[in-house]
Parts: C-alpha cells; sequence; structure tokens
C-alpha cells in the first residue's frame, strides 16, 4: 500500500496496455485488493478511537460528578463488551437513594456516555463480593505468572552449575588447573532414553597425574551424586 501511495504521489509513468480491457481489470483489481488491506486497519483505529474517547468521557464524568464533590471512589469497574455496557462503583461512606442512583444516570447521558447502565453497590455484603472478586481475578493471573517465572527459574538452576564456592574449592583441592568450564548435557542414548550428563572440561599447563585425575572425577561425582560426569582435558 505504502509503495503504491507513493508511485502515486511521485507521478511516475502509468504503464499502458495494448488490450485496454486488461488494462481496466488490472486497475479494478488494484483498487479492490487496496480497499481490501485498507478497511480492516481503519475500521479498528476507529474502534479504539471511539473506545478512548468513551472512556475519557467516563473518566470525566466520575471526576466532576463524584471525585470533585467530596464522594471518594473506593471501587470502579467499566464493563466496554457487555450490551449495554456498565459502569460499576462504590463509594467510602455516600449512600446514594434511587432518585439520585436515576438522575446521575441521566448526567451520564449529558456527558455522552450512552447505552450504559450505572451501577452503584451500596450493600456491604455485594460490594465485598464484588471487590473479592476483581481481588481473585487479579491474584490468579500473578499467581500463574509467578508459577511460570518459578519453573524457569527453576529449569535455568538445572544447568547453572559454575559457583563462587565451587571456584574456591576447586582452587584449593586442585591447584594445577590452569581453568575450567562446567556444565549440563543431554545425552541420548537411545531413541527414548534421555540421560543428564555434566561435563567437565579443563586446562593445566602439564597432564594432570593420573592420581589427580581420578581424585578429581570422585570429587565430582560426590558433588553432583544424581548425575554422570565426564571429564575432558583440553
Amino acid at each position: 500500500i505504502a509503495t503504491f501511495i507513493i508511485v502515486k504521489y511521485l507521478r511516475y509513468p502509468k504503464t499502458h496496455y495494448i488490450d485496454k480491457k486488461r488494462e481496466k481489470r488490472i486497475t479494478q483489481s488494484i483498487t479492490i485488493i487496496t480497499i481490501i488491506l485498507v478497511l480492516p486497519s481503519v475500521y479498528f483505529a476507529y474502534n479504539l478511537l471511539q473506545e478512548k474517547k468513551y472512556t475519557s468521557k467516563v473518566n470525566q464524568f466520575v471526576q466532576q460528578e463524584l471525585s470533585n464533590k467530596g464522594y471518594t471512589v473506593i471501587y470502579e469497574k467499566l464493563e466496554m463488551n457487555s450490551n449495554p455496557k456498565k459502569l460499576e462503583l462504590a463509594f467510602l461512606s455516600k449512600k446514594f437513594s434511587d432518585k439520585e442512583v436515576e438522575s446521575l444516570q441521566r448526567v451520564m447521558e449529558s456527558f455522552g456516555i450512552t447505552n450504559t447502565n450505572l451501577v452503584i453497590h451500596q450493600d456491604s455484603l455485594d460490594l465485598k463480593s464484588s471487590i473479592l472478586s476483581e481481588i481473585d481475578r487479579r491474584t490468579a493471573a500473578v499467581s500463574e505468572k509467578d508459577l511460570t517465572i518459578r519453573a524457569l527459574n527453576n529449569e535455568l538452576a538445572k544447568y547453572q552449575l559454575a559457583s563462587p564456592q565451587l571456584d574456591r574449592d576447586i582452587a584449593v583441592l586442585f591447584p594445577e588447573l590452569n581453568s575450567y568450564s562446567i556444565g549440563v548435557q543431554q545425552h541420548y542414548a537411545k531413541a527414548d532414553s534421555v540421560a543428564r550428563i555434566v561435563a567437565f572440561i579443563y586446562a593445566t599447563k602439564t597432564p594432570l597425574p593420573l592420581a589427580q585425575h581420578e581424585k578429581l572425577q570422585q570429587w565430582l561425582q560426590n558433588h553432583f551424586p544424581k548425575d554422570s560426569v565426564a571429564i575432558i582435558s583440553q
């Protein structure tokens, strides 16, 4: 679409076909495709604009007609997907009569907030139920995220073997090692069999004596008792 608009704007020479009917069909096809691509974007942009305007009107109504008059709003919920829409409110101490609620409904319509029911929670049990329901919904969403993060952290911890304490122990027990790297590898022995192996790769100036190599093997095996250990010398 952008290319089409730029070409039109720069007024590149139009290609003319000898067959005028074919040229007309191509022009019509391009026009139809452009309309099909543009219409959804225009539709969603229009709906988004209307939603923002509606939300702004609701906020203006609550601020001017309620908050600015000293009524402390402790609960506010706007349902825009229902028909009619619904604005739920609850206040710290103010109690509204049925006539006052009807009056607020009319005032709300004067703000351009149409097709919307105003619901004011005044019964403590009703209010408590609504608030607890909202809290439960948000808590469930947070809990689900926490569980996902915890699971990812646990999975990541399985592959993070190096630690400051491990560095200190190796430096004391095996001073011959100049450097090392350690990590977890998945070893596929069979199609349906996967083994977890701790791979320890080290470098020394001179070959490590057999006794030290066996000591390192045993020490690592004791350190990671649930896994197989593979030692590789560079």
